[in-house]
């Protein structure tokens, strides 16, 4: 037992010593002007599977990353999208050719998480120059109803930032694609996720061919 328990120490210090390899992404304000009026947004959403090789510019992340869940109201720390009880229980991660990173709204930021290309995790046809992971950590509800109820509770709030990224997609011109598809059980091991840190829906992002 005590050797599996050291085991499992040394890949964890391994797995933060190359995510400390990486630098955070420190994203530009958000161009709160961009995009279309939200009718013909709705009007042109759609999922899309071709993508081009181009990646996102810094300014796409920035804005992609705020209309997703960032905070819109900084005296209340609130964000662009609602939650359960207001708990903001969903975590966004970015993968890219480069690592995986968390999106930490307050300093609005990617901070890495691992080092390399593990989009492979999202299945082959989601290799897009960039795909975002959401997940809720359910412990966040405490222990406030039954526990069905809180993973439905973090699937609904899962399904506003989805929404939120399909629409800010459409808005302005790029592609995307809700998969809840994935190698679930890899995706914890990498993020080191805990059991109650759920993996629920992942999206393709990139420029449309």
């Amino acid at each position: 037992m005590k050797k599996v328990s050291f085991i499992l120490t040394a890949l964890l210090f391994a797995v933060s010593l190359s995510a400390q390899q990486l630098s955070p992404i420190k994203l530009n304000a958000p161009n709160k002007n961009r995009g279309e009026v939200i009718m013909k947004a709705l009007d042109n959403r759609k999922s899309t599977s071709d993508y081009t090789e181009q990646t996102l510019s810094l300014q796409d992340m920035s804005d992609l990353f705020w209309a997703a869940h960032g905070i819109n109201r900084p005296e209340e720390g609130k964000r662009t999208t609602g939650s359960a009880m207001n708990r903001q229980d969903v975590m966004v991660y970015a993968f890219t050719t480069e690592g995986a990173y968390i999106y930490d709204a307050k300093a609005h930021e990617l901070q890495p998480v691992a080092t390399g290309d593990h989009r492979k995790l999202f299945g082959e046809r989601s290799m897009t120059p960039m795909i975002i992971l959401l997940v809720s950590d359910v412990a966040k509800f405490g222990e406030v109803g039954s526990p069905e109820l809180r993973k439905e509770w973090g699937a609904i709030d899962v399904g506003l930032v989805s929404q939120n990224i399909a629409l800010f997609c459409s808005g302005v011109g790029l592609g995307t694609k809700p998969r809840a598809s994935m190698d679930r059980e890899g995706i914890k091991a990498l993020l080191n996720l805990t059991d109650l840190q759920l993996p629920m829906l992942n999206h393709a992002i990139g420029h449309i061919k």
